[in-house]
């Protein structure tokens, strides 16, 4: 999560040479694609984000099959 914006659409950001002493302590380097920060986040948080995007792209998915009449809607071409 984007600690500026708190957006969870985040991306793994380019390794530079400064990031190698963060990297050695488990930081990695992100980028919020709303407002651009560039942040470290642990590994651990890392990994939780990752599972946070997923539950939430699972919601997103299970709400568009099933309409309120219950019938499954295929996608539109």
């Amino acid at each position: 999560m984007c600690p500026r914006c708190k957006s969870l659409e985040v991306t793994r950001s380019r390794t530079r040479v400064r990031d190698t002493v963060m990297m050695w302590l488990g930081m990695k380097p992100y980028r919020c694609r709303e407002c651009n920060k560039r942040f470290h986040l642990p590994a651990k948080q890392d990994r939780n984000l990752r599972l946070e995007r997923a539950r939430r792209a699972a919601e997103r998915e299970r709400s568009r099959e099933v309409p309120i009449s219950g019938r499954r809607v295929d996608s539109v071409n």
